[in-house]
């Protein structure tokens, strides 16, 4: 089974604020050009990319894989794996400056204590501009490395406070959270943990605000076999209060996943209680260990979400009936040319177009590729791949292992990347043995 860390997708897919576009960073003598066929897959000339941080200075943050948030005056927010005071991870913030540039600023250092570290996940945002993530190691030695926390920062007039929330135990209880949290309007926190649960093959949880601090309670224990196990990303809430998420095992035993293929499930939720479904149950053919978190369009109810087997991975839609049973429908189907590894959950803009990113292709990065950007546009219920960016140079960035997107009112596209930049004295593995500490990037023109 591959139980690796990976997380989810934000809340909030456009921000309002109007962000200027500006000329891209650099790219050094001898750097591929802005257009050039790669694979036999031909890359855009007009999309940029514009490096708004490189991270890894002295206390920074290293390591940002799961995106970016943004706030109603175009801050943008995110966390690193690495880095910070003790190494342990951080929660930065970026404001811009208004000529397109930002500063970057470390808010919260994990310690590797009580607080957990870590956070192989994105951040949540809720009304009141608090943030909350998951710490995947935390203080309680009774799991392997610790069973993670969720930690919460208030902002206030002197800067934001943290607060561990929760720490959790092993089974019967949640254990190990992965994926970004999401915050529904009364302030209740849902995720889901890779272990725990009455069977110890994952579980979703709930945490709910008191007068006395945050109740904590396991709402659904995946059961493993057909009803999946080992989820690798967060969940999704609809507007009807219903959580939808995945698990990378369980389901069908198929070739060619390594294990079971994997499936999609919903908890439709009826006052308190939670009713689970498998929506879909992969069979290798049709798509196979979804490790990232789906996206859930409100208008239709359908399900989007990509997996990264067969072959080079796919794009999967589910949609439901009026009795509420589902149908999966093969999206797209990633070839050879465009390389693959679609590891990051979906955008879902409201004219219907979906973007997305894979962590290998591109150009650079020793042949690998250092990454791409696509998008699936729409012309009623039918979609039209294009690869809108291919990173070629490690120094702009490698490896959007599962950055989440978001878009602003211009239409421009922020992400980060886990490995690359300009600080090169961080080494986790980059595609093509790509250096660097991470950076937040910016796409316009395409």
């Amino acid at each position: 089974m591959r139980r690796v860390a990976i997380s989810l997708a934000l809340g909030s897919s456009l921000f309002l604020n109007a962000c200027s576009a500006h000329s891209p960073a650099p790219l050094p003598p001898g750097a591929p050009s802005d257009s050039q066929t790669v694979s036999g897959a031909q890359f855009p000339a007009n999309a940029t990319e514009t490096v708004l941080h490189s991270f890894g200075a002295p206390g920074d943050g290293a390591g940002p894989s799961s995106g970016v948030i943004a706030d109603a005056k175009g801050d943008l927010f995110g966390t690193t794996i690495f880095g910070g005071a003790t190494g342990n991870g951080t929660i930065f913030e970026m404001k811009p400056k208004g000529d397109g540039t930002y500063t970057e600023s470390v808010l919260y250092s994990f310690t590797g204590g009580p607080d957990g570290g870590r956070p192989v996940a994105g951040l949540a945002m809720d009304s009141h501009g608090a943030l909350y993530t998951n710490a995947l190691s935390g203080a309680n030695a009774g799991c392997f490395g610790g069973c993670g926390t969720v930690v919460k920062l208030t902002p206030g007039a002197k800067g934001y406070t943290e607060t561990t929330l929760y720490s959790f135990n092993p089974a019967p209880d949640a254990s190990q959270p992965i994926g970004t949290p999401v915050v529904d309007s009364a302030g209740t926190v849902y995720g889901a943990t890779q272990f725990g649960g009455t069977s110890n093959n994952g579980a979703v949880y709930k945490l709910v605000p008191g007068k006395s601090g945050y109740t904590e309670s396991v709402i659904y224990s995946l059961p493993g076999g057909s009803g999946g196990t080992g989820p690798q990303s967060g969940v999704a809430l609809d507007a009807h209060g219903n959580i939808f998420g995945d698990a990378a095992s369980g389901g069908d035993i198929n070739f060619p996943c390594e294990g079971q293929c994997g499936v999609v499930f919903k908890l439709t939720r009826a006052g308190g209680t939670y009713t689970p479904q498998t929506i879909v149950e992969f069979h290798g053919r049709d798509g196979g260990e979804p490790i990232a978190a789906v996206t859930v369009d409100n208008a239709t109810g359908t399900v989007y979400g990509p997996t990264i087997l067969p072959g080079f991975g796919l794009i999967f839609s589910a949609t439901t009936d009026s009795h509420g049973h589902y149908s999966e429908t093969v999206v797209h189907t990633i070839t050879g040319q465009q390389t693959g590894a679609p590891g990051s959950p979906l955008l879902l803009t409201p004219n219907g177009t979906l973007y997305g990113t894979m962590r290998l292709g591109g150009g650079g990065c020793s042949g690998i590729g250092c990454g791409q950007v696509f998008k699936l546009g729409r012309n009623g219920n039918k979609f039209f791949w294009s690869v809108i960016f291919g990173f070629r140079n490690a120094l702009n960035g490698a490896d959007p292992e599962n950055t989440s997107l978001i878009q602003d009112a211009q239409g421009a596209l922020y992400g980060t990347m886990r490995s690359g930049g300009t600080e090169t004295t961080c080494y986790d593995g980059g595609p093509g043995g790509a250096l660097g500490c991470g950076v937040v990037f910016k796409l316009t023109n395409f």
